[in-house]
This record gives structure tokens, C-alpha cells and sequence, in this order.
């Protein structure tokens, strides 16, 4: 009977042999041998296949996409690419998926679909973002810079490559952040910063020596004499079209040698030499029309046009400029560019979307914080105000709603200004130990009843309201006892009408604090309340030092008090309130008009 290896062993040495023959493929490529460097990869590639060996099968996908992508043979790297995404869907392998919509989004970029360039690379960085991979997300953001490029979209062009190069800094990474360079060069003269393109690309040139990165050398040549053909110094462009050219003839590649042969032709049309141009135009337009990015081809029609124009051959110059013309006008449409921008500001949007709920989150702590450091006498008390802020900072992050955010945190904002001149008020008395204590822990529990129960909804009964001031003002009673006067006339049906919540609490409050609590003796105050048809008039007026300082005291009051109400009567009576301020001599007064409605406290449409 003969030995059957199991399916363990098997795979385990299939695995290896996939390895290996993936390696091999690598050491061809670098010697050139291109054609057996491809038979490693389709053997490693069908091997890993019929073994079941998902992650080797991967990994032989990746190394072919990019192999026939440095080969130029777009449509074949994309085909592999698309099989590489569906596995990935198959085994639920984000990282996997990316990459392939990485490899497909550069792979259509070179066949001239910008839109579904876009579209995947967008989906690689939602990714990339999710699963915070760094490395992705550098060359993601380099990628789509390039597409931009493509679009001659200068803005969008340079704020993504200068990601990319922030990214790649953080790396701490020299290959990658020369690489992120090369592109931001591209965008930087795309915008005419000529001179920022040109000091990166000479940084690129001196890491790529250190790096001993001979690709990474021949992008800054190409794209330097790319900048000095641009800015017309078309002899400065021939000197690093030939040290790029001194270096493939050491070292060939059919991509490289493209791309200098154009430079070279672009630089002696520049010098007007059409026929020395037009010899290393014609090395180029075979090898362009097989392998060159479609984008890049329509310039070298382009350049083609030109040089016939001058050689006076204008049947052959037409002839160009209308392939230029088809070209760019397929890749370059109305509807491709508008797509593409719909794409990108949805992702922006997004973008926008998160920062806001960082700033909700983070000003939210903040609250909580502040609250946290004002801890005093009664425990119990400063608990329930920590548990009311938690829930309003929950409140508002799922609500995500500015307008509504800033009305409950400046409705917040009361709650510890009141409770803590009221405890000060408490504490003075316990001092002395006034019999009147017990009676002020009574009114201060009733109040906080009404604040913490009865104030959670968007308006309460105006009746209510006034009378929670009532009991505010007979703490202060007690406080300041026969030194003060108040006078209270209420008129018209106030049960009738609703109003937001703690909307005149600060305006008694005022009154108190920077008022009455100045003088010695004899304060009064003055408070009217009407409610008549569908408007609600609220005035309060107390006398004052004759010789306070107006700035002084308009200030205190703007701080809690006059700000927060006129932003709060902003938000919830917008058009339909009026709130005057008279500030005289000796007597400080408040008008404040609200046009209500029955049932709601909500203003009238206009």
C-alpha cells in the first residue's frame, strides 16, 4: 500500500513552492528577463489556485497585477485586479479589497476612465480610513492627487498630494515620502509653483542616491526637465533628459525610455529644432499608442501636431491634432469631470461630518470637566447636575444638530450659575446660623424640581415659569431681608401661553447680582408681567449705585446673562422678539417682548 501525504502536508508544501516560485519571478524581473519573470508568477499564481491556498493566491495576484502594470499592459493588470477584489469580497478581507480597488483605480486611470478611477480610489480610502492603516492611506491620497492631475483640477490636485507627503512624514518612512514628493512636485506645477516643484524634486534626487533607488532618480530627471520644458528653459530640461538617458542605457526600461524620448523631443520643439525634435518624437508615438497612459498620449498628439506645424506638414499636423482632440475630449468630458467632483465632495462631506462630532464630543468634555472642578457643599446635588450633563452630552452627539446643540448648552449654562449663588447664599446663612436656613433648603428643592424635571421639554406653561421666579425672588427675601423692596404685577391669562424654559431666570438673577447685591440699603425692584393676546412683555428695572461704571456692569451682565438669552431668542424666536437694555444713571432696566402662540410658546410664521 503507498503513502498518500495528507492534505495538510500538501498544502503546507505547495505554500512554499508558491514562495519560491513568486521569489524567482522577482530575481528575473530585476535582471530584465521579463518573459520568465511572468511564467513564475502564472505558475505561483495557478498553483495556489488549484491548491486552495487563499492568502498565496493573493499574493501571486498582487505581484501579477503589478507586473503587468510596470509592463504597461493596462487591460490585463486590470482583469487580474478585478479577480483579486472579488476573492477579497469572497473572504471578507478588507485589506485584500483595498488594494484591489487601488490597483484598478490606477489601472483605469492609465486607460483614460477617470470617473471610475475616482470612484475606486474613494473606496480604497474609506477603507483605509475605517481600518486607520496609514501606509494605504498615503499612497491612496497620492493616487487620487494624480487623478486630479489628470482633470487639471489644481485646488483638489495639491490639497491630496500634501496629505499624502504629511502622512508619509509621520511614517518616518524616506521611500515613501519621496514617492509622496514626486507628486506633490506634479501638483505644485500644475498650480505654476515651479520653483517648490523644482527644490522637492532635487530632494528626491538626493534620497534616491542614498536609497541607491534608480526608479525613484529617473521620476525626478523626467519630471525636472518636465518643470525647465514648462518654464521655457528648454536647454536646463535637455541636461536632465540625458542623465536620464545616460542611465537607461546602463539599465533599459521601455517606460522610462517613453517618457525621456518625449522630454527630449518636447525640449529641441522648445529650442525650435523640429527635425532633431521630430527624431526622438517618431522613438516615441509607436511605443505611446501600445503602452502610454491614455492622458499622457493625448499630450504626445499634441506635441506631434506642433512639430509637423513647423516641419510644414500640415495634413499630418490635422491629423493629430484631431486624435489629440478625441482624445481629450473622452477624458476630459463635462459629465466624467462632474461625476468625479459629486464623488469626491460626498467623501468630503463625510469628512466634515466626523470633525463636527470630534468638536461635539470634545466640547462636550469640556462641559463635564468645568463641572467636575465646581464641586461644593452638597454632594448629592453636584451628582445629579453631573448625571443631567451626561445626559445632554448624549443628547446632543446623537441629535448632531448645531442650532440645537448651542441652545441646550447655553440653557446648561444656568443651571450651575443659579444653584451656585443660591448655595453661596445658603452657606452665608448656615455661617450665622439663621433659623431661615431650613425655609431656604425648602424653596432651592422646589426650584431645582422645576429645573430638573419640568424644564426638559422644549417649552413649559408660562404660569409655572413665573411662579419658579416668585420662589427665587423669596430666597433672596430671606437673604437680604429688610433692605430690599420687590414689586410684582402680573396681568392677562398667563396659564394660557407656553415659553421656553428658564428664558427670564437670568434677568431676575442680574437684578440680584449686579444690582441690588451693590448697595447698602434701600434696593427695590420692579417687576411686570402681561400676556396679552398673542404677546408675552416681560420688564424688569432695579435702582442702582449712581456712579457704578456703565462698561463695568454691561460686561458682568453679557457674560451669563444678556448673551445667553439674545442667543437663545435668536434660535427659538427668530424675527418675533424684541430685548432693550436701558442702562441710566441710577436705575438699570430690561424689556423683553415675546410674540407666543397657545399651546406651543413657538413663534408665529412670519
Amino acid at each position: 500500500m503507498s503513502l498518500q501525504p495528507i492534505y495538510g502536508q500538501s498544502a503546507a508544501a505547495d505554500s512554499i513552492t508558491v514562495d519560491n516560485w513568486l521569489k524567482r519571478a522577482t530575481e528575473k524581473m530585476d535582471k530584465n528577463e521579463f518573459d520568465s519573470s511572468e511564467t513564475y508568477i502564472k505558475k505561483a499564481l495557478t498553483l495556489s489556485k488549484t491548491s486552495h491556498l487563499p492568502a498565496q493566491t493573493i499574493k501571486s495576484m498582487q505581484a501579477y497585477a503589478n507586473f503587468l502594470y510596470t509592463r504597461l499592459r493596462y487591460p490585463e493588470a486590470l482583469r487580474i485586479s478585478e479577480e483579486q477584489l472579488a476573492l477579497g469580497q469572497q473572504l471578507k478581507n478588507d485589506q485584500v479589497i483595498a488594494n484591489a480597488y487601488n490597483n484598478m483605480a490606477v489601472q483605469y486611470r492609465c486607460l483614460g476612465n477617470l470617473q471610475l478611477a475616482a470612484d475606486n480610489m474613494l473606496k480604497a480610502i474609506k477603507i483605509a480610513e475605517y481600518k486607520k492603516d496609514s501606509a494605504s492611506l498615503r499612497r491612496n491620497y497620492n493616487n487620487l492627487a494624480s487623478i486630479f492631475v489628470d482633470l487639471n483640477d489644481k485646488k483638489n490636485s495639491l490639497y491630496y498630494a500634501e496629505k499624502s507627503t504629511q502622512i508619509a512624514a509621520s511614517l518616518k518612512d524616506s521611500l515613501q515620502w519621496a514617492k509622496s514628493i514626486v507628486n506633490l512636485a506634479n501638483s505644485e506645477a500644475l498650480n505654476s509653483q515651479y520653483n517648490r516643484a523644482a527644490q522637492h524634486l532635487l530632494q528626491v534626487a538626493h534620497i534616491s542616491e542614498k536609497l541607491n533607488d534608480r526608479s525613484l532618480l529617473l521620476h525626478a530627471f523626467v519630471n525636472l526637465g518636465d518643470i525647465n520644458n514648462k518654464t521655457q528653459n528648454n536647454r536646463e530640461a535637455l541636461l536632465y533628459y540625458q542623465k536620464a538617458a545616460d542611465i537607461l542605457k546602463a539599465d533599459p526600461d521601455p517606460d522610462f525610455e517613453m517618457y525621456t524620448n518625449y522630454g527630449l523631443a518636447t525640449s529641441y520643439d522648445g529650442l525650435n529644432d523640429p527635425h532633431t525634435a521630430q527624431k526622438y518624437y517618431d522613438l516615441v508615438l509607436p511605443t505611446a499608442e501600445a503602452l502610454m497612459p491614455k492622458n499622457d498620449l493625448k499630450e504626445v498628439y499634441l506635441l506631434g501636431a506642433a512639430i509637423q506645424e513647423k516641419l510644414k506638414h500640415p495634413d499630418i499636423a490635422l491629423q493629430l491634432w484631431k486624435k489629440y482632440n478625441t482624445l481629450n475630449d473622452t477624458i476630459l468630458n463635462e459629465t466624467t469631470q462632474r461625476a468625479i467632483h459629486e464623488a469626491e465632495i460626498k467623501y468630503q462631506s463625510s469628512q466634515k461630518e466626523k470633525a463636527i462630532v470630534q468638536q461635539q464630543l470634545q466640547l462636550s468634555n469640556k462641559n463635564v470637566q468645568l463641572q467636575n472642578k465646581n464641586r461644593v457643599i452638597l454632594i448629592a446635588i453636584i451628582l445629579i447636575i453631573g448625571l443631567i450633563s451626561i445626559c445632554l452630552i448624549i443628547y446632543l452627539i446623537y441629535r448632531n444638530k448645531n442650532q440645537l446643540i448651542e441652545l441646550n448648552l447655553l440653557k446648561a449654562q444656568i443651571h450651575p450659575h443659579f444653584l451656585f449663588n443660591t448655595l453661596n447664599n445658603l452657606y452665608a446663612l448656615s455661617l450665622s446660623k439663621s433659623d431661615k436656613s431650613p425655609e431656604v433648603v425648602l424653596e432651592l428643592s422646589q426650584i431645582l424640581r422645576y429645573i430638573l424635571y419640568e424644564c426638559n421639554t422644549s417649552t413649559v406653561n408660562l404660569e409655572k415659569e413665573i411662579r419658579m421666579i416668585e420662589r427665587y425672588i423669596s430666597l433672596e427675601k430671606i437673604r437680604y431681608q429688610n433692605q430690599l423692596e420687590v414689586n410684582m404685577d402680573m396681568d392677562g391669562h398667563l396659564s394660557q401661553f407656553n415659553v421656553a424654559p428658564l428664558l427670564i431666570l437670568p434677568l431676575v438673577e442680574n437684578a440680584f447680582k449686579h444690582g441690588i447685591s451693590k448697595l447698602m440699603e434701600d434696593g427695590w425692584i420692579n417687576i411686570s408681567a402681561k400676556a396679552r393676546q398673542d404677546q408675552f412683555i416681560f420688564k424688569i428695572s432695579n435702582n442702582k449705585l449712581p456712579d457704578s461704571d456703565h462698561r463695568a456692569q454691561s460686561s458682568a451682565f453679557g457674560n451669563i446673562g444678556l448673551l445667553n438669552i439674545r442667543k437663545r431668542l435668536d434660535i427659538l424666536y427668530p424675527g418675533q422678539h424684541e430685548l432693550k437694555i436701558i442702562n441710566e444713571e441710577e436705575v438699570f432696566a430690561v424689556i423683553m417682548k415675546l410674540k407666543l402662540k397657545q399651546d406651543t410658546g413657538y413663534a408665529h410664521p412670519a
